[in-house]
């Protein structure tokens, strides 16, 4: 007969001629036939009376991925096997290699090997190399073992797939096979093998399975076996069954030590834990107080009380007799400030707790499910966030947590009261599937809201009165709500906008589909004393937990809402916005109209008064700060009373532009602004008859700018101006006039108000240098500061390093950083200065030129 086998575009083709009888078959011929080579084999079979066989193959650049995926090559070399099974079970057997060579899976392949089989007990040699590993082993495996292999090394790529990585030593395993000895001197490096990884790891020692006196050493780093570990020590010392341990390992959470010992008897095991300690990264240490036995004796195990006392006060304990009694866990005067180094900081500011808890729980199977009760409680407690001087945002008195379980049903229940300013009381039964029925009650009032603070940074004082109940119906999977709660008299002040909100009112209702309704409104009054405002916000939506991935929506409308009333913005908004929380991203949609505002640039980084319990910090580093999820497509509309001014701009700014922002992408604008009024700029006042700022979905922090400014010289009929062009990022100015003249004439009516020929000696020399710097200049102040650079300040400026004047073009790249470079308007040279502007009117200056450097520390008040 034959056969074809096909791999990729390559064929292999199988030939047999053989003949036989019922008893046995002779192997004429068997020869596979590929690209590469061939193989040829010949022999009997035989298997009557028992299965017997006499085979000799030979190999000729025979390629085995025809048959092993995994394996392709071209081997060369002869094979021969003889041998026959045993009545009484088993096989007497030899395979006979006396040389490979070729290539296989793409390395260099040289190896022979003898083996025997005698029943169940067998032996052998080995001496293979491929690629850059080197193995010899020889043995005997039956009963008892006697294996010696010595790797030289073995890189563990050249034999498996998927592993990489090499291990050179030497191994032997004597005695039982259930029960070895080692021998090992093992060392690996960059280890890897399906998820299972280790920079380094060595083995050794010799560790006997019964008897005293061995010594075993495992050293390892950078281990992956289910969990990263940047290092692992174990070393055991006398016997498999009757062994003493100590070892520890550590990673970033954390480093864990432990010493014990292990003692067998008969088929059970016992031993004791003689010391233990935790030592997490942050937070206290915990540490065994005493040592603890354990035994397992077939399904039963029992531990001893153990317990572990943190380095900051308390103890955790536990003892077990499972299954029996389950395990038992037990705590006295726990303090929560363990807890406090793993709490996340709200808003920049750290969180402190107060109090201590008892803890009483324990757990042991029932069949297939859980028994158990735990008991949590603590008499007094609180939270402060940061340096409040008003103390906790958070007070707590006769906190309690019970819950119990069995195999159908788990209950619970929480109780709290708030120091004399409310409670919860909340109960819950239900059971362990997802269509168990589902019954509880939650009832809760508090008119301390301090803790709202933890929700925004810029929330001080929350006052008001919060309260209702929840009613929890339905089943696990799918909950229902039912009841009602009502916050009323809420007040709050926003110190950083200048306002304070007032008069809030909210309410939660459940309705008959098992969602609820949202509903309040918020009114808003200056802090600073600005005029009254009668504008208010309204807030309404539903909470369903059918609605998958998005169970809350809700809008926000207003007119006319106070939002900002400070010396730097005054404003007054009417949203009209949909609000959702879908696949944990929150979307945002609307219109945000904004009638009336009043924005001075030049204080918008001065800051207001604040309350005396707002502690101020350090800005958070943006390239630290995560992306928010947030979906945003919302248009703003400035109205015709939008003022702007500041850094020579008295004016308005109307128009609408729609932003779009999702996560991990650069929010983009499309739309329009156009700007009015008057610009100050070279000394003079400019009118702008020609303001836009246009998006066309590109960044909303570079829009392509169109301004014009001029000024009328009506005694010289002359019109001289300057056009700003170009994106935000990189803009242009030009110097023109009405009728066209050259640039330092243009340049002269747009400074002085007249005439180059009337100006006198100096003035038409500052002009003419002022052309030239803005030719000139412009190119090396671009090539220099880049396109952060525009025109924030231009004109003719004084330079104390420079002793005269300059013509100089200047930018705030922050509210605090001022830049400003000038070409000298009288012989030459050139000064750059950096001005940062510190609180209450200080600002630190920095000037250098050609000539010299100085620095200087100022102070302005205004009157």
């Amino acid at each position: 007969g034959n056969a074809t086998l096909v791999r990729d575009e390559q064929t292999a083709t199988v030939d047999f001629d053989g003949s036989g009888t019922g008893e046995q078959l002779v192997l004429n011929k068997l020869q596979a036939k590929m690209p590469t080579g061939t193989l040829d084999a010949t022999g009997t079979v035989g298997w009557e009376p028992l299965l017997r066989w006499d085979l000799v193959a030979k190999l000729a650049g025979f390629d085995p991925g025809y048959f092993l995926a995994d394996w392709k090559g071209n081997v060369s070399g002869d094979l021969a096997s003889k041998g026959q099974a045993r009545e009484t079970g088993g096989f007497d057997a030899t395979l006979d290699v006396p040389k490979l060579g070729g290539t296989l899976r793409g390395r260099k392949l040289d190896g022979r090997g003898k083996f025997a089989l005698r029943g169940n007990d067998g032996e052998g040699e080995l001496a293979l190399a491929l690629g850059n590993s080197r193995v010899d082993a020889k043995g005997k495996i039956g009963d008892t073992l006697d294996i010696d292999a010595n790797l030289r090394p073995l890189h563990l790529d050249d034999l498996l797939p998927d592993a990489s990585g090499n291990v050179a030593g030497t191994l032997k395993l004597t005695g039982k096979r259930d029960a070895p000895n080692v021998d090992a001197d093992l060392s690996g490096t960059r280890l890897k093998w399906n998820d299972y990884t280790a920079e380094t790891l060595t083995v050794r020692g010799q560790l006997p399975w019964r008897g005293s006196n061995g010594a075993l050493a495992i050293r390892g780093s950078a281990v992956t076996a289910g969990m990263v570990l940047d290092s692992v020590r174990l070393d055991a010392r006398g016997a498999v069954e009757n062994l003493q341990f100590d070892g520890d390992a550590s990673n970033t959470m954390g480093s864990v030590s432990l010493a014990g010992t292990a003692l067998k008897r008969g088929a059970n095991w016992q031993g004791s834990l003689d010391a233990l300690q935790l030592t997490p990264s942050k937070g206290s240490s915990w540490k065994l107080q005493q040592s603890a036995r354990y035994t397992q004796n077939g399904a039963v195990f029992t531990l001893s009380p153990a317990c572990l006392a943190a380095s900051g006060g308390g103890a955790l304990c536990a003892e077990a007799n499972w299954p029996r009694e389950g395990l038992q866990l037990r705590a006295d005067a726990l303090p929560l400030t363990l807890l406090q180094p793993w709490l996340p900081p709200a808003n920049g500011r750290p969180l402190t707790l107060r109090g201590e808890v008892k803890l009483d729980a324990f757990i042991k199977p029932a069949g297939k499910a859980w028994l158990g009760e735990v008991h949590l409680s603590s008499l007094d407690g609180g939270l402060k966030m940061g340096n409040n001087a008003r103390g906790e945002i958070v007070r707590y008195d006769n906190f309690t947590l019970d819950a119990e379980f069995n195999p159908q049903t788990i209950r619970g229940r929480l109780g709290t009261g708030f120091k004399g300013d409310g409670y919860v009381d909340a109960t819950i039964a239900t059971g362990w599937d997802e269509f168990a029925p589902l019954k509880g009650d939650i009832y809760f009032n508090n008119s301390r809201l301090f803790w709202l603070e933890l929700f925004s940074p810029d929330l001080v004082r929350p006052t008001g009165d919060l309260s209702g109940h929840v009613g929890l119906a339905g089943t696990r999977g799918t909950p229902a709500l039912s009841g009602e709660a009502r916050l009323k008299e809420f007040k709050g002040e926003l110190p950083s906008l200048g306002i304070t909100l007032v008069d809030g009112i909210a309410s939660l209702d459940a309705l008959a589909d098992g969602s609820a309704r949202i509903d309040g409104t918020l009114k808003s009054v200056s802090s600073t004393g600005g005029t009254a405002n009668s504008g208010a916000l309204s807030v309404d939506g539903t909470l369903d937990w059918k609605v998958e991935g998005s169970p809350l929506q809700f809008n926000i409308r207003g007119q006319d809402f106070l939002i900002s009333d400070t010396t730097e913005l005054q404003a007054v908004a009417s949203p009209n916005l949909q609000v959702g929380f879908a696949n944990n991203t929150i979307q945002v949609r609307g219109e945000v109209v904004v009638p009336s505002a009043s924005i001075d640039v030049e204080k918008l980084d001065d800051g207001v008064s604040v309350s005396e319990d707002v502690v101020v910090l350090d800005p958070v580093d943006p390239e630290r700060t995560p992306s928010s999820r947030l979906d945003l497509d919302m248009a703003i509309t400035l109205g015709d009373a939008v003022k702007l001014k500041g850094y020579g701009l008295d004016g308005a700014l109307a128009g609408t532009m729609k932003v779009r922002s999702r996560e991990g992408r650069e929010m983009v604008a499309t739309g329009r602004l156009d700007v009015d009024g008057r610009y100050t700029a070279y000394g003079q006042k400019l009118l702008i008859t020609r303001g836009e700022l246009v998006w066309s979905n590109n960044a909303v922090s570079d829009p392509r700018i169109n301004i014009r400014a001029e000024r009328e010289v009506v005694s010289a009929g002359v019109t001289a101006g300057i056009d700003v062009t170009g994106r935000a990022s990189s803009p242009k100015a030009t110097i023109w006039s009405n009728p066209a003249m050259d640039e330092s004439a243009a340049l002269a009516y747009l400074v002085l108000g007249r005439s180059l020929n009337t100006a006198s000696t100096d003035e038409t020399q500052k002009i003419n240098a002022a052309s030239t710097a803005l030719g000139a200049g412009a190119g090396l102040l671009a090539s220099q500061l880049g396109a952060k650079i525009g025109l924030d300040d231009a004109g003719v400026l004084e330079s104390r390093t420079l002793g005269g004047s300059v013509f100089g073009v200047g930018k705030y790249l922050s509210p605090k950083l001022y830049v400003s470079y000038g070409v000298s308007m009288v012989g030459s040279g050139s000064a750059i200065t950096l001005k940062y502007l510190l609180r209450k009117g200080f600002d630190v200056e920095i000037e250098s030129s050609t000539i010299e450097t100085r620095g200087s520390v100022n102070w302005r008040k205004e009157k």
